[in-house]
Order: structure tokens, then C-alpha cells, then sequence
């Protein structure tokens, strides 16, 4: 609740958290052992983080609102044979989780440099139960540079998609995808089509820049 400036130095001084000058830290629930936010890096109202180690954000990136981004600590009792998971989420340059999504930080979360979690309600998931040994297990996820997963989706633990890819809405990705330019779909998820490669996403450099042009082009156009 307290005003920005206030905020970054209540948290740098008490936390140690390393909150640049220019990130935005809103009105959410964030209850984590590191928090590192580079240039620009924006956390929205509304989100809930927490039993992270590590949560980083590279320039630009950028948590929207009203998502559930939780983790067991490390030590926790649940996993005894898996002492060296990760915990944490990553975020590289300009990388975007928007609205009301679900991600269980059980193990390492990666987004690559302008990857996107867009869209509403998809489920990232870094565990799992083993029918067999009745036993949790953890595994990373990842969403390579450019790549994107839509809205409604599901990621199980030890997924990952690739540079320049997507993912449709509502699919379910439940092995590491390999192909970039592709676009997946359906339960499980798998190859539809290519993507071309000059797509404009896969060219952008940052979110603002891209605002930028778009009105001048609304502008040159009115």
C-alpha cells in the first residue's frame, strides 16, 4: 500500500531486493526470498506470489494482473528425493504473463526474451504425481524466446516450447516441443502448420516501441 519510491526503498533496505528505479512493484501479495526487477519491469495489482526463491525479471518484463504464482520452498517435506529443484521464476527481457493465470512455481519457471504467458486462465504445471511410486515429482517448464502459449492452455512439468513458436488456446502441452516457427495445437499438443518468419512478434524489440509504431500508424491512417 505504500507509494512506489517508499515501496523499493522499504524493500531494498529491509528485503534486499534489488528493485530498479524505473520498475513498477503494484498492489499484490508478494512473499518471496529474492526478488531481482530490471528496467521497466512491472508487477500489476492483484497477483498473488509466494514460496518462490528466486522471483527475476529482465527490462521490461512484465506480470499483468489477478495471477496465482505460488511454490513450495525449498526443504519442504514433500519432495525429500529432489533437493536440488529450483523453485523460481524467470522472466528475460520484455517476457509477459497478462491475466488470471495459474503457475505452479514447484520447480523453475522460464520465459525467454519477449516469450508470453497471454490470453486468460492457462495452467503452467512443475509437478506432478507418479501413480506408480506414489510419489511427487518436480520438472522444469520453459517458453523459449518469441514463444507463446494462449489462453486456457495447460503445460505439465518437463515441458517446454520452443523459440518462436505457439501454442493455440486451450491446448495441453505435455511433452518438449522441438520445432521453431510452428504453431501447435490440440490435447496433447502437436504440429498444425509453419509460422512464417516474418511475423512482426518475432521481430519486436520491446512492448513500448511496438505501442509507439502502432499509433503512428493509427495516426497515418486517420
Amino acid at each position: 500500500m505504500l507509494p512506489g519510491t517508499l515501496k523499493r526503498l522499504v524493500a531494498s533496505r529491509l528485503l534486499g531486493w534489488e528493485i530498479h528505479p524505473t520498475a513498477h512493484l503494484g498492489r499484490s501479495l508478494v512473499m518471496v526470498d529474492r526478488l531481482v526487477m530490471g528496467p521497466h519491469a512491472s508487477i500489476g495489482p492483484g497477483n498473488t506470489i509466494r514460496h518462490l526463491s528466486e522471483l527475476r525479471m529482465g527490462e521490461g518484463a512484465t506480470i499483468s494482473s489477478r495471477n496465482w504464482i505460488v511454490g513450495v520452498p525449498k526443504g519442504a517435506p514433500v519432495y525429500p528425493k529432489h533437493p536440488h529443484r529450483d523453485p523460481s521464476l524467470v522472466m528475460d527481457d520484455f517476457a509477459l504473463i497478462t491475466v488470471g493465470h495459474n503457475i505452479d512455481v514447484t520447480d523453475r519457471v522460464t520465459l525467454g526474451k519477449q516469450a508470453a504467458v497471454a490470453g486468460f486462465g492457462s495452467q503452467i504445471l512443475t509437478h506432478n504425481l507418479n501413480l506408480v511410486t506414489d510419489l511427487f515429482q518436480p520438472g522444469k517448464v520453459t517458453i523459449g524466446d518469441y514463444g507463446v502459449l494462449m489462453s486456457g492452455c495447460t503445460m505439465q512439468n518437463n515441458t517446454a516450447i520452443p523459440n518462436r513458436s505457439v501454442v493455440s488456446a486451450g491446448s495441453v502441452v505435455v511433452t518438449k516441443l522441438k520445432d521453431e516457427l510452428t504453431l501447435y495445437r490440440g490435447n496433447p499438443a502437436e504440429a498444425v502448420r509453419t509460422l512464417p518468419e516474418t511475423l512482426k512478434f518475432f521481430h519486436r524489440q520491446g512492448r513500448q516501441q511496438q505501442v509507439e509504431e502502432q499509433m503512428t500508424e493509427w495516426a497515418n491512417g486517420a
